[in-house]
């Protein structure tokens, strides 16, 4: 029996009161429809689901969508479709022509790419399937593909559209589906909804093989404050690239990287789905509290800050670890209530060559960590950073720092200065650092009268302190308190340290 055969003899079996004759005219009707797109077959599965034909094997496998894994033979599932991409045809090895079609079903526990084979693919192609539509898949198979799990539908799987029995309530509407850009905070598949609210220049880069890449960066905003950004490569630089700002957007299926300064972006890939919803949106900003240095506490996020340099730190780079190259620097910012460190990654790095100490900066969208050093900040998503800006107020001029005596200094005490007389004389030697890097670093000891610390500093600062006679005057500015296993504490230079004689007497 052909397989047109068994089903208009599954849909007499359930609908004993159609003629077989009233079944084909169902049939050629679909195909009419669909502007003789359909198969024969085909257009009897839409027949079938449309009457509630079901195959008469049982259903109890029917899985999550959160719990399929890779390798599953026989899957049944449930969902609402979230995305159809575009139909693709291919020619197999015999010399016959194939169709695949690809959409993204979901249910409370997750989503999940469902692929569709030939007189399968006929189905969503005809336009019967549309988003947010729920659909029943049954006795499909599970593989791995680019690190995710995807359903296939071949000659023994089956469609249903709108099945009997199942609650739509049950399933999340299709707008729960799309987060906002505010709302991504982990790694892994994403679908967006927001406006561009600005793009940076194209890059070009040369990989390991000699090819020429280009990459593209854009904010994308609800408009609410929360932002992300995009990342476009190669092609998508072309086709995505040329929106411009105000543009709505719908991404399907980008994937939200971490980046190693803890910063979440999106990156659009070949598999992505951008598509333009709405154009001439009204940008509107929200105003955002601004914070001062001393309110800041590890953890806090988005936090706008108004401050001044008071130190620029030296530009590093650093292996990732897929083998490519990244750049980090610091800033060392000051406000009336304290100071804190900037941490620069990758493009922003470029800041420390045209920002310089006294200038004012305002930070937007920054986020507090604790780590080697003490309170630090990191750029979050959508974060930026404006060089001397028209605020409308000016911040006080840079100030000397408190001096704390050695008797209070406590481990892990970071920017922190100190003055004390040399009573041991520095000695210099070479160590080689965790990146193989050969530097040099002197070691000392001071006492200001209240206790004694054995300073050690490390590069040019090993040099400045080389030959320092007892009794000199030295003032330590920014400096770190690290762990002692002796009654003498332990201090260490730091990227913004800085060492002043005050007495060569």
């Amino acid at each position: 029996m052909s397989g047109i055969e068994r089903i208009i003899e599954r849909i007499l079996a359930l609908r004993p009161e159609l003629t077989r004759e009233a079944v084909l005219m169902m049939i050629e009707e679909e195909k009419r429809r669909a502007g003789g797109l359909l198969t024969d077959e085909a257009a009897a599965h839409i027949v079938a689901s449309t009457l509630g034909a079901r195959s008469g094997r049982r259903v109890e496998a029917e899985m999550k969508i959160g719990r399929l894994t890779s390798g599953l033979g026989d899957v049944s599932i449930t969902g609402r479709v979230i995305h159809i991409f575009p139909p693709k045809r291919f020619m197999r090895r015999d010399g016959r022509e194939g169709k695949v079609v690809r959409m993204l079903l979901g249910d409370g526990t997750g989503s999940v790419r469902v692929v569709l084979w030939d007189e399968k693919a006929d189905l969503i192609s005809a336009g019967k399937v549309q988003p947010g539509k729920i659909v029943r898949i049954l006795h499909g198979y599970t593989r791995e593909r680019q690190g995710e799990v995807e359903v296939n539908v071949g000659r023994r799987g089956e469609l249903y559209m709108e099945p009997m029995g199942v609650k739509p309530e049950k399933y999340p509407p299709l707008e729960e589906f799309f987060l906002e850009p505010g709302g991504v905070h982990e790694a892994g598949r994403v679908n967006l909804i927001g406006v561009v609210v600005e793009k940076s220049p194209v890059s070009t880069f040369m990989r390991r093989d000699g090819q020429e890449g280009r990459v593209m960066r854009m904010r994308l905003s609800d408009l609410k404050g929360g932002e992300v950004t995009l990342v476009l490569w190669d092609d998508r630089v072309e086709d995505v690239g040329e929106v411009e700002v105000g543009t709505r957007l719908k991404i399907v299926e980008g994937r939200a990287r971490r980046r190693v300064d803890g910063r979440i972006e999106v990156h659009i890939s070949k598999s992505t789905w951008v598509e333009v919803v709405e154009e001439g949106v009204e940008i509107t900003t929200p105003s955002r509290r601004r914070m001062k240095i001393g309110e800041i506490r590890a953890g806090m996020r988005d936090i706008n800050l108004l401050a001044r340099v008071v130190g620029i730190g030296r530009i590093r780079t650093f292996e990732r670890r897929d083998g490519s190259e990244g750049r980090v620097a610091s800033l060392l910012l000051q406000d009336d209530s304290g100071s804190v460190r900037l941490s620069l990654w990758d493009d922003d790095v470029d800041l420390v060559e045209r920002v310089r100490e006294g200038d004012t900066i305002y930070v937007e969208r920054a986020y507090a960590r604790e780590g080697l050093g003490g309170l630090s900040l990191s750029l979050g998503s959508g974060g930026r950073v404006a060089i001397n800006p028209e605020l409308g107020e000016t911040l006080p001029m840079i100030r000397r720092r408190d001096v704390t005596k050695i008797e209070d200094l406590r481990e892990g005490m970071g920017d922190v200065t100190v003055e004390g007389k040399v009573v041991e004389e520095p000695s210099l030697r070479e160590v080689t650092t965790r990146r193989g890097e050969t530097v040099k670093v002197a070691s000392f000891v001071i006492d200001d009268g209240t206790g004694e610390a054995r300073v050690s500093v490390w590069r040019e600062l090993a040099e400045k302190v080389e030959g320092l006679p007892l009794g000199v005057k030295v003032r330590i500015e920014n400096c770190y308190v690290r762990p002692s296993y002796t009654e003498t504490k332990e201090i260490t230079s730091g990227t913004f340290t800085k060492i002043r004689i005050e007495d060569k007497a």
